[in-house]
């Protein structure tokens, strides 16, 4: 592992937008954006100096648990992780390669350790587990730090909360602000918009005209959310930030693009890191299709 050396200002934050495994193989022009997007987010990452000890990561894939509760964040403890093929689709038939990717990459269960000991003190209930790297984590960071540009630093993966209680997802970003002091760099993985059931509607239309309707409809929910999403993620006091995005959820086109909120936690994770971040900042091209959005942030 690389020494690190406490940096000399915080390190930056950052939220990015996942994608599937579709993503690895699919070359169409929107896939080709969101590469690029992602690609140009590893390069930042690879020049910070010095070295960040850890990339701590909260993954729209690892929420709290059954076993200890929906309320008892969990650390991956893990030696030796493998990577998980939990996709939404089957792709035996139709992509039955994407069962072979792997994604090297270095644990640190020493650290882990340390982040979890941090939350309990923060007064985080928390508990140690042994899981993989699900997908939220290792597709985006197949294409950032590909086999020729390797992370070079440990990932340590932090569940977010189970559950529709937005608020707590902040607070957690705030019981784990202070790492940035201490040489890990924060990302997040979700989507800004993830909503599956829309695009079940779109595709279960009687008719084409039905389909084109419905998509239109969904894509003009899904750029608006995008639209309000980015406004309240931008501002830089911690509070109003917070009042922002917590007011989202009023929104009609909140339960639209996100049917179900774990894609969406990520970001609110993030953002409760950021604090009274000053520059905050999108990233790439921004992505919107109907019922999706690619959207990157960085906060400094």
């Amino acid at each position: 592992m690389p020494s690190a050396v406490t940096p000399a200002r915080q390190l930056p934050v950052y939220f990015i937008g996942h994608a599937g495994v579709g993503l690895l193989f699919d070359e169409s022009q929107r896939n080709r954006i969101v590469q690029d997007n992602l690609r140009a987010i590893g390069e930042e990452i690879r020049a910070i100096s010095p070295r960040p000890k850890a990339i701590l990561t909260f993954s729209g894939h690892f929420e709290a648990g059954e076993i200890h509760g929906p309320s008892v964040i969990e650390v991956n403890v893990k030696k030796g992780t493998h990577i998980m093929h939990d996709f939404v689709n089957d792709f035996h038939d139709s992509a039955p390669f994407v069962y072979e990717y792997d994604w090297p990459h270095e644990d640190a269960p020493e650290l882990a350790t340390e982040v979890w000991r941090h939350l309990t003190k923060s007064g985080i209930k928390a508990k140690r587990v042994e899981r993989g790297v699900d997908h939220g984590v290792w597709v985006p960071f197949k294409l950032m730090f590909p086999p020729e540009s390797p992370l070079d630093i440990p990932i340590v993966q932090v569940s977010t909360f189970h559950g529709y209680d937005l608020e707590s997802q902040i607070r957690l970003g705030e019981a784990v602000a202070t790492l940035r002091n201490e040489g890990y760099l924060i990302v997040g993985s979700g989507m800004a918009v993830h909503s599956f059931s829309s695009i079940a509607e779109i595709r279960d239309a009687p008719s084409n005209e039905a389909r084109e309707l419905a998509r239109q409809k969904v894509l003009t929910e899904s750029r608006a959310f995008d639209t309000h999403l980015q406004v309240a993620v931008t501002k830089h006091g911690a509070a109003e930030r917070k009042k922002a995005l917590l007011a989202l959820e009023s929104l009609p086109e909140f339960r639209r693009s996100h049917p179900t909120v774990e894609h969406f936690t990520p970001l609110l994770v993030v953002a409760g890191v950021a604090g009274d971040a000053t520059e905050i900042e999108p990233l790439g091209v921004d992505v919107v299709e109907p019922g999706m959005s690619y959207l990157n942030v960085r906060f400094i």
